[in-house]
């Protein structure tokens, strides 16, 4: 499908770190309908091949990886064709020699785990306050239930209770890449979230949550009470498990098809993180080049609750991403959240009231650099219904002119020091 190609390109970033732990959301509701999926053999390991010279279809890119897996062994498991061209193989360490040394091999890069960067705690109050009729023209929610959306539409504390909301959204699709989503909850209310795909089955799917993350960052972005663009369409792509964990391989299946797939103005939702990984990090480059922007988590720190360098996690470190980290009720950076070069923007990411996916009617809070992100998800679907057809690269540029600066405590070592705001152009927002 014909995609809005930028007309600027960013480099891709090549620092390399460790990973570390991030905040875990707690199962919400049953195991995994599905089951996990099937491991590789025990002798095996699952590693991820990256291919040359392969024309960028499913068609071409299996033939070559047929031809690999036919000389040098191994059980193939899935291919990538949109973002990059590439297959997933089980692998022995015998079997792995000979891809080594093959030319038409351009990386080879083990499977590894992410895990979604936001805790679920508790149950919320009850949403309400806006109307869906005025949703298309924008309006006034008073009381909001989360005070994120009380801080993103004012440049200074203290909190006025009110979130003023330019237009809705609608018209740009949300991918919320992430555990699933409960489309029937009232959040979402006029069939406004849809199941797209389930990248660990590779069948269509999302429309279900075992977790809760998925349906806590949908509506943290577009839900009716709780969402930044209230009339943005949510499309799940499921790549994480019940316990709130994903796979490179799974996750590497969610973005080849949303960029295989998506269509018109569209932002994806990466509210993840995990050790570097360079193959996905090619594919997130490539996906924005297709003219598709997306968001992701700062990350929550290593295991001692201490945030570090952003540049130091996938997704996180790529360049051409809008990394948010988060703040807090009093507008200072939690001690836990990731910040440094690679943070572009911070956002509201303590106790932040949201949907749940036990019913369609439950609330939850959510804390974490996840939340902040799925904030400015909202913020970036508003921007794309007032321009649908603003690159990737103008999109960045245009939510960091639009923050406020100055006014997060304790940033952190090479932070920008932007918070996101979505109110009024007309009210500036230079440094005090």
């Amino acid at each position: 499908m014909k995609k809005h190609v930028p007309r600027a390109a960013t480099a891709l970033a090549v620092a390399l770190g460790v990973a570390l732990p991030a905040l875990t959301a707690a199962p919400a509701a049953s195991a995994d309908p599905d089951g996990p999926p099937p491991p590789a053999a025990p002798s095996a390991t699952v590693h991820i091949i990256e291919v040359n010279g392969t024309e960028a279809t499913e068609e071409a890119v299996t033939r070559r990886a047929e031809e690999l897996t036919d000389r040098h062994g191994g059980t193939l498991r899935r291919v990538y064709h949109a973002a990059s061209q590439a297959f997933s193989v089980e692998l022995t360490e015998e079997q792995l020699d000979g891809y080594y040394g093959d030319t038409r091999v351009d990386s080879i890069t083990s499977d590894r785990v992410y895990r979604v960067a936001g805790r679920i705690d508790g149950t919320g109050p009850a949403a309400s306050g806006t109307s869906a009729d005025t949703v298309d023209a924008g309006g006034i929610q008073l009381s909001p239930p989360s005070w994120g959306l009380d801080r993103i539409d004012q440049r200074d504390l203290p909190l006025d209770h009110v979130y003023r909301f330019p237009r809705g959204g609608a018209g740009v699709d949300v991918y919320v890449v992430d555990t699933g989503v409960r489309t029937g909850h009232r959040e979402f209310w006029g069939g406004r979230a849809h199941g797209a795909y389930d990248a660990v089955r590779q069948r269509p799917g999302g429309a279900g949550d075992c977790n809760g993350h998925g349906t806590a960052s949908a509506a943290t972005a577009a839900g009716l009470w709780t969402g930044v663009a209230k009339g943005a369409t949510v499309r799940s792509v499921r790549a994480f498990g019940c316990d709130g964990t994903g796979t490179l391989e799974h996750i590497m299946s969610a973005v080849d098809w949303i960029t295989a797939h998506a269509d018109g103005p569209s932002v994806v939702n990466l509210g993840f993180s995990g050790p570097p990984g360079s193959v996905l990090d090619l594919q997130l480059y490539a996906m924005t080049t297709a003219g598709i922007a997306y968001t992701a988590a700062a990350g929550n720190g290593d295991d001692s609750g201490r945030g570090v360098e952003s540049c130091e996690t996938t997704p996180a470190r790529q360049t051409t991403a809008i990394t948010v980290a988060a703040t807090d009720r009093t507008d200072r950076r939690p001690a836990w959240s990731n910040h440094g070069y690679c943070t572009h923007l911070f956002a509201p990411g303590t106790d932040i009231t949201t949907a749940g996916a036990g019913s369609d009617r439950s609330y939850v809070r959510i804390t974490g650099t996840s939340a902040a992100t799925a904030e400015v998800t909202g913020a970036a679907a508003l921007h794309l219904a007032r321009h649908p057809g603003a690159t990737p690269v103008e999109l960045d540029a245009a939510l960091a002119a639009a923050a406020t600066e100055g006014r997060v405590r304790d940033a952190g070592p090479d932070s920008r020091n932007l918070l996101l705001y979505t109110g009024p152009a007309d009210v500036t927002g230079d440094a005090r």
